[in-house]
């Protein structure tokens, strides 16, 4: 058993019983009226897990939201849960927490009593953000009197997925003594069509941007499938004899381009490049040179390989803008700048790439993600081995009669 000070709760470990080798640590929360006293007990896998449910255990003794936790309002252990939570996030992950609690879960359930909060009132929060419409976005000027459609069933998912976490961590710390979440039939998350582009519509685009300084950005998405914040992010270093070593990601927090490690351990690979994606590479390099030879003083080097102008990080925002400007030049239907990296997959599929190969192209982190994803086009790809017996034996002679 750990030792601490009066008050500080103490940590040990099970010796016996169907729990043997877990850990648990105690508190005193308060004493009632006959001296005996309250405690509170979490239990973890390790000692570590255990020692961290503690910290947040004392900060609310420290705050009087144990004494009574009948007290504690949804919103009040919203504001604990990421104050605890965030230190170990990412800040994109801790900004998009920040944005959906303000946004769907705080305006509803904010003034709700934490261990009163109902399935009900979960359903109720549901239905009630499927019919809410949705918020202009920034700089978005609406004709008067019209309003955007409803909030779609992905973004209402993942407001309900938030607030699960949050309550399994609620139950953990003993605050509540079930999750309502649990016992919600949820939405299921909508599924966004693939916007692709045939291998005529891929020709088009390289052979009009052969001049452009986004050649080799181009050329390099369509051989890979990189993702946006990996274009932004990569550096020659990473470059290393025809192998494309993924180490970091430029992704926004609030407006600003951040650096930061991968969003997952799948997503830090390793990408063999093809020949003439090599060459594309080896073109853009030169013209880089050029540019940085050009800006003379003004030039900031980074080692970027798809740098601005002046080698300052290519903010993502810009270079969607500057995709949709050159689709409009050379006259494609406009497709995301993501949808690049579909096309990729959909065209590596149709060349018989199997499905784990392109999971650890892509980065996805689990195969059953890129069959989920791409499953419609490897059945499209079954359905056209179904050979007949003469599409077989084409160019074969037939066997000779006995």
């Amino acid at each position: 058993m750990s030792k601490r000070s009066n008050g500080e709760g103490s940590i040990y470990q099970l010796r016996s019983g169907p729990q043997a080798g877990s850990w648990r640590a105690a508190i005193t929360v308060t004493v009632d009226g006959l001296g005996r006293p309250k405690r509170k007990i979490v239990s973890g896998k390790t000692q570590r897990e255990v020692k961290e449910k503690l910290r947040v255990l004392l900060r609310l003794k420290e705050e009087n939201a144990l004494a009574d936790p009948s007290r504690m309002t949804v919103g009040e252990y919203l504001d604990e849960w990421m104050r605890d939570t965030s230190a170990q996030l990412k800040p994109t992950t801790v900004e998009k927490r920040e944005y959906i609690i303000k946004l769907y879960l705080r305006p509803h359930l904010g003034r709700h009593q934490l261990q009163k909060l109902t399935p009900l009132d979960v359903q109720r929060l549901q239905t009630t953000l499927l019919n809410t419409p949705r918020k202009p976005s920034r700089g978005q000027q609406l004709p008067e009197g019209t309003t955007l459609p409803p909030i779609g069933p992905t973004t209402v998912h993942g407001a309900l997925a938030l607030l699960n976490s949050a309550l399994r961590h609620a139950l953990q710390l003993g605050l509540i003594h079930r999750n309502p979440v649990e016992a919600v039939k949820r939405v299921k998350p909508g599924r966004r069509d693939l916007q692709v582009w045939e291998p005529s519509d891929v020709h088009r685009l390289i052979t009009a941007v052969q001049t452009s300084r986004l050649y080799g950005l181009v050329y390099l998405a369509m051989t890979t499938g990189l993702r946006r914040g990996e274009l932004c992010g990569l550096r020659w270093s990473d470059l290393q004899q025809g192998v494309l070593h993924i180490r970091q990601n430029c992704v926004l927090v609030g407006n600003t381009p951040t650096m930061q490690t991968p969003k997952s351990e799948k997503s830090r690979r390793r990408v063999p490049l093809p020949a003439d994606t090599l060459d594309a590479l080896a073109l853009h390099r030169q013209r880089q040179a050029f540019e940085r030879d050009t800006a003379g003083e003004l030039w900031q080097e980074h080692g970027l390989v798809f740098p601005t102008p002046i080698g300052t990080v290519y903010h993502p925002r810009n270079l969607l803008r500057d995709w949709y400007t050159l689709q409009a030049q050379v006259g494609l239907r406009p497709i995301r700048l993501h949808d690049i990296r579909h096309t990729y997959a959909s065209l590596a599929i149709y060349q018989g790439l199997d499905p784990k190969a392109l999971a650890d192209r892509l980065g996805h982190a689990h195969t059953s993600t890129t069959l989920d994803v791409y499953g419609h086009v490897f059945e499209e790809q079954r359905e056209r081995a179904a050979l007949t017996l003469s599409d077989l034996l084409r160019g074969r002679e037939a066997p000779a009669a006995k």
